[in-house]
Order: C-alpha cells, then sequence, then structure tokens
C-alpha cells in the first residue's frame, strides 16, 4: 500500500523580504535621536528644543519668545523678541560643546554685542571644577586712599555735534585684588592662608593679573552709568574681574575661550540707562573726541611696608561719593511746549533742542508725533489763511537724533 505525503505549501520569500525591508525603514537612525546642527532629524529636534525653552519665563530676557513691559501705568505688555529662536539654537551648540545642560548655559550667559559671553561667576566655577588647580582663592589688599579725576558724559552739544564732558573728582579706596591657586595634583597646607604666607613658603603659585580700584578709573569702569564700582558691590566686581583674568591668561582651554565676561563687556562699552530701564549705546565716534579716562592725582595715605595695607579710611573719606547724574527728561513738558508754538520755524527749532535731552527712543517717538500733528495744524491754518500752499515738509515719522 502506498501512502503519500502533502506537499508543504511554498513560502512566499518576496512577501517576507518586503516585510523585512519594511520595518527596517521604519527603525530610526541612530544620529538622528541626538540634537545635531548637521542632520536632517537633528535640527528638527533642536528646533522643537529651542521653541520649548523660548516660552519659558526661567530663562534670560535674551532667549525669551515674549518679554513682559510695563508702562508707568502698571499695565503689562509683551514684545516679541525675534532673536529668541536663534539665540536658543546657539545656547543649544554651546552647551553640546561645553559639556553643559542647555539650562545652565542660558543661565549662565549672556547675549552683548552680537556675542555670547559667560559671566564671571560661571568663569570661576569652570576652573574650579577642572580641577587644573586648587579652588581659587582671593586677596584683597588696602592700598589705601586715593583722589581720582574721571570724566562724565553729559548731554549733546548741537554746535560741536558732539556730548559734553565735565570733570569729577571722587576719593576712593585702592582697593587691589589679586586670584591665586596651586596646581591641582597639590594640596595647600592648613597653615596657608594668605597670599603672602604662600609666597613665603616658596610654593609653586599661579596668580592672576592684579585688578585695583585705580584700574577700574583709569580704564573708565567706575564712571560708566550704573556702575558697580561705586557701591559696595566693588567687592565682588574685584573678584569676578580678578577670576576672569585668571583663567584667560591659565586655562583658556577650561573657559573655552569665550572671550570676555558679561561683565568685562558691559565695563568696555559706553551705555546709556534711561530712567524706564532702556539701554541705549554711546557711539564710538562721539567718545573719540573725549575719551573717559581717570588720572589719579595723589595718595593719601601709603600702605604698611610689610603686610601691603593701611589703616581703616576716615569717616569723611568713606562718605565720599560720585555726585548725582542729571534730572530725568519730562516728556510731557516738551511735548506741550511743542503744541504751543505758534509757527513752523519755531517749531523746528524747539524740536533741534531735543537732541540735546536724554529723551529715549520711545519717548522721542511719541514728541515726534506731537510734532507732526502740529507741523500739520500749522499748514492748515496757513493755507486757510492764504491760497498759496504750505510749501514746508513734514518731518519723518522717525528722525535721525545723531
Amino acid at each position: 500500500m502506498s501512502s503519500t505525503v502533502a506537499a508543504s505549501p511554498p513560502v512566499n520569500t518576496a512577501s517576507v523580504e518586503q516585510l523585512r525591508q519594511h520595518q527596517i525603514a521604519r527603525i530610526p537612525d541612530e544620529a538622528d535621536h541626538v540634537v545635531s546642527m548637521f542632520s536632517l532629524r537633528g535640527f528638527e529636534l533642536a528646533q522643537r528644543i529651542a521653541r520649548a525653552m523660548s516660552t519659558s519665563n526661567a530663562v534670560p530676557a535674551a532667549f525669551r519668545q515674549f518679554n513682559e513691559k510695563k508702562d508707568r501705568d502698571g499695565n503689562i505688555t509683551y514684545i516679541e523678541n525675534p532673536s529668541a529662536l536663534g539665540n536658543c539654537l546657539v545656547a543649544i551648540e554651546t552647551a553640546q560643546a561645553v559639556g553643559m545642560s542647555i539650562t545652565a548655559v542660558m543661565q549662565n550667559a549672556n547675549v552683548i554685542e552680537g556675542r555670547l559671553t559667560w559671566s564671571g561667576q560661571y568663569k570661576i566655577a569652570a576652573i574650579n571644577a577642572s580641577r587644573r588647580f586648587t579652588p581659587l582663592r582671593f586677596q584683597i589688599i588696602n592700598r589705601g586712599m586715593i583722589k581720582a579725576t574721571y570724566r562724565e558724559k553729559q548731554g549733546w552739544n548741537k554746535e560741536k555735534r558732539g556730548f559734553d564732558f565735565i570733570d569729577r573728582q571722587v576719593e576712593i579706596e585702592n582697593l587691589e585684588c589679586i586670584a591665586w591657586a596651586l596646581p591641582g595634583n597639590m594640596v595647600i597646607p592648613p597653615t596657608i592662608r594668605t597670599l603672602q604666607q604662600a609666597r613665603e613658603a616658596n610654593l609653586p603659585l599661579i596668580e592672576s593679573a592684579p585688578v585695583s580700584m585705580k584700574l577700574a578709573v583709569e580704564e573708565g569702569w567706575y564712571s560708566k552709568p550704573g556702575s558697580k564700582w561705586q557701591t559696595e558691590m566693588k567687592h565682588l566686581m574685584l573678584q569676578y574681574r580678578a577670576g576672569s583674568f585668571f583663567g584667560n591668561i591659565h586655562a583658556p582651554d577650561v573657559v573655552m575661550g569665550m572671550g570676555r565676561t558679561s561683565e568685562e563687556v558691559q565695563d568696555a562699552i559706553v551705555l546709556d540707562v534711561d530712567n524706564d530701564g532702556r539701554v541705549t549705546r554711546v557711539s564710538v565716534e562721539d567718545l573719540n573726541a573725549a575719551p573717559v579716562k581717570a588720572e589719579v592725582v595723589q595718595a593719601s595715605q601709603a600702605p604698611d611696608p610689610q603686610t601691603g595695607e593701611v589703616a581703616a579710611p576716615t569717616a569723611a573719606a568713606a562718605s565720599a561719593k560720585p555726585e548725582p547724574t542729571e534730572a530725568a527728561f519730562d516728556v510731557e513738558a516738551f511735548a506741550e511746549k511743542l503744541a504751543a508754538c505758534k509757527t513752523s520755524d519755531a517749531l523746528e527749532a524747539l524740536f533741534d533742542t531735543l537732541r540735546s535731552t536724554s529723551a529715549n527712543e520711545d519717548q522721542r517717538a511719541v514728541l515726534t508725533d506731537v510734532f507732526n500733528r502740529r507741523q500739520e495744524e500749522i499748514a492748515a491754518a496757513a493755507t486757510a489763511a492764504s491760497p498759496a500752499p504750505a510749501s514746508r515738509r513734514a518731518r519723518a515719522s522717525s528722525p535721525s537724533m545723531e
């Protein structure tokens, strides 16, 4: 008796191969799982992260999509920041380069003059975290009272087409700060507490360049509007600057060559801080004619030759402070003067004096509208009184204040 065995159905190999290829195609490339500026999915991921970061109010204003602005009545309006997405992408790329979290980069970096700059606090933290040196220590010595003269910027002078400057004299403590450390493979002996003791012990010291109040006045940091060098914050500013000098010289790779710190950049450029908090920059051309420079006149006390310290300053010297700055600009009073002008010549002459005031951009825009309306009223009155059309051209809606 013969038996037959049923043949198994043929395997559809084409279908299996197609299924396998389909499954492989659905598996994303590993490179697209991470942020990358040079892959399609990686860059899309970076943009999604940047958009999410820009909607947070826990990041600095330079990275926010919308920033709050309060008027005099306390009403809040939201101003869109078109650079927020791009700034966030720069922060994301920087975070990858330095091995930090994106939030840490945003909190410790500032966008100043088109550059991402670290704060002095971050530079000190980066140096300490590198363990290339022992934790930074700071020596602050009082070199005595000095009288310093510097030039302070005033209002715009229309005749010479430049800013006026006046001489100011101030008596300050000439504090000097040096950041120092030892190589990271060493331990500072417990008996060593000061830089002088470390020098006497012949330890392999690594020091920053000295930073002093004399230097702050000579470089123009002290005389800038809103300068923290004029307050008790000067001790902290000295340490931040000394730590930054240390990193720039002895560990530029640790601070990733990010250039000057935020504090240095703010001190290196001249800004006008208006009453509403808006910051405008003074052009370099205006300052070249009368640069802000200080001259040390005399020292009233000499330091101890052994310790480098001097006695505490007198009450009169300690209470010496710079003179107050000019008064705030009264936009309402100026607008009333514009509205009271009877002729176009008087109106234009008064409007030209706006250049010599401390009015900010918003105030100038308001006054420009008042000027244009009054110019139209005067022209309409002249047309009604005479058949000859008014020939004066209207001032541009946003005149230059150069």
